[in-house]
């Protein structure tokens, strides 16, 4: 089959056996063994090591070849002068797709061991098996329950991760998650000596189960495939791209992780743009991103309507909303009248921004929710933009919970969208107290499950909305 079609990857993310040589003794969140177990993997799973005849309640066997039964995906957790008798071992047990593990390659500027990686690459192409790595973290897609490290969610979803480094591919599966993210493949590829970045954007472009694919990439070996690549996949769906190694030490570092060169950052960034991928300098902007890109989808335009507690932070919020080029017009006067009959005590907090209760006064959620009910009528406003924190909430002693009081407003939030048609994007702010922090968890937890976006600040949800309309704007 040809390189680049779907089928020429889709086969390694549905393995009906795993084997891990190299596979550890003891049980641990570095453990293979325990993440593919953890996950629900449904397949013959062999974990392999001479030293042991049993591991986590499953038999081992000293040598891949000793398993009787047929090996699709193998992960090399084996020691590097080890990795060309166990690519022999592959080829003679007839095995798909080899996952190296096994770091020492080029990543480390050693011509003997870059010379080792490209004859296992030789001899895996030679066999017809594909190859991801070395020195990177695999595969996890949690619809076949194929995983690279414990505590990661088992329930899909539409965002596929591309990264370069295992640990950043964990960290934006961890940190996405607890804003509701669910994932459909996600491949950390390390120093992608067979399969890398432009392969698998191809592929995800034609992924049914991909929505948004969100990347981190520190350099490319084939630029003109990349980009061939890269329009493919920007024109079917959003793609979001960090750049590691932007800086004379970022490109060091860069080098001695995944032996690539970073290039330069102006003639990426205009690569990017003229793909129409959208580009984020940081981690935290990378999962905000794939947030905004998952629940927001599109908007009708900039204009923003401001509603939350505390008229401080309002003014604040209204100053980042203008600093990332967004808009937030005055409310039209019946409106702010309805505002005024609906809270005679607001004085001028009607016009935009509107100062709201958060949900501890004698009344609860209602003078909120009513709030940005009535803003939502506003034909001048094109989202609303809630923000709040339950710091404060938590020192009460009495009445619901902080827990039960962030969840329901969750929840009621995602039932006023749907009935006005108006987006709403939440801010939760970073708490203060162990209770607030519980409090914020269980509202981005139920945000989530709601359907809309839910951001750790103003700055961040308003970049992150910028770059989504820019997107928009970019695709006519």
């Amino acid at each position: 089959m040809p390189e680049g079609s779907f089928a020429s990857l889709d086969f390694m993310f549905h393995p009906r056996s795993i084997a891990v040589p190299g596979a550890s003794t003891h049980e641990g969140p570095g453990s293979f063994i325990t993440a593919i177990k953890e996950m629900g993997f449904k397949g013959d799973l062999y974990p392999v090591n001479p030293k042991a005849e049993e591991i986590q309640g499953l038999k081992c066997y000293p040598r891949l070849l000793d398993i009787p039964g047929h090996v699709d995906y193998v992960i090399s957790s084996v020691p590097l002068r080890f990795v060309e008798e166990l690519m022999e071992e592959c080829v003679a047990k007839g095995v798909k797709t080899v996952h190296f593990f096994t770091a020492g390659f080029s990543e480390t500027g050693d011509e003997d061991a870059a010379a080792l990686e490209a004859r296992v690459l030789a001899r895996a192409k030679n066999a017809g098996i594909r190859v991801i790595g070395p020195n990177c973290m695999g595969l996890y897609y949690p619809a076949a329950g194929v995983s690279f490290m414990p505590s990661l969610p088992t329930a899909p979803g539409p965002v596929a991760m591309l990264s370069q480094s295992g640990a950043n591919a964990g960290e934006f599966c961890r940190t996405a998650a607890v804003r509701g993210l669910r994932y459909s493949k996600v491949v950390s590829y390390g120093n992608g000596t067979d399969i890398r970045e432009s392969e698998l954007l191809e592929y995800c472009a034609e992924d049914p189960e991909t929505e948004v694919i969100a990347c981190y990439i520190e350099g490319i070996k084939d630029g003109a495939h990349f980009m061939r690549a890269l329009r493919k996949a920007a024109a079917v769906k959003p793609v979001i791209i960090l750049k590691g190694g932007q800086t004379e030490a970022g490109s060091r570092a860069t080098a001695s992780h995944t032996g690539s060169l970073a290039g330069s950052l102006q003639i990426f960034d205009a690569a990017v743009r003229q793909a129409g991928a959208v580009r984020v300098d940081r981690m935290e902007e990378l999962v905000d991103q794939a947030v905004a890109f998952r629940y927001l989808k599109s908007l009708a335009g900039p204009r923003a309507g401001i509603v939350g507690g505390g008229g401080g932070y309002s003014v604040l919020a209204s100053d980042e909303i203008g600093a990332a080029g967004l808009e937030m017009p005055t409310l039209p006067a019946d409106i702010q009248q309805k505002l005024r009959d609906f809270t005679p005590t607001a004085g001028t907090s009607v016009r935009n921004p509107v100062d709201t209760s958060v949900g501890w006064g004698p009344e609860g959620l209602k003078p909120m929710l009513d709030t940005i009910r009535i803003v939502s009528e506003a034909q001048n406003i094109d989202y609303i933009l809630y923000h709040t924190s339950y710091t404060w909430g938590a020192m009460r002693a009495e009445g619901p919970s902080i827990v039960e009081v962030a969840g329901e407003a969750a929840t009621k939030l995602g039932e006023v969208a749907r009935e006005t048609g108006k987006p709403i994007v939440c801010v939760a702010r970073i708490p203060t107290t162990e209770l607030g922090m519980a409090g914020t968890l269980s509202f981005q937890n139920h945000v989530a499950e709601a359907g809309l976006p839910v951001f750790n600040s103003v700055q961040a949800a308003s970049m992150a909305v910028r770059r989504l309309l820019a997107w928009q704007a970019g695709r006519g």
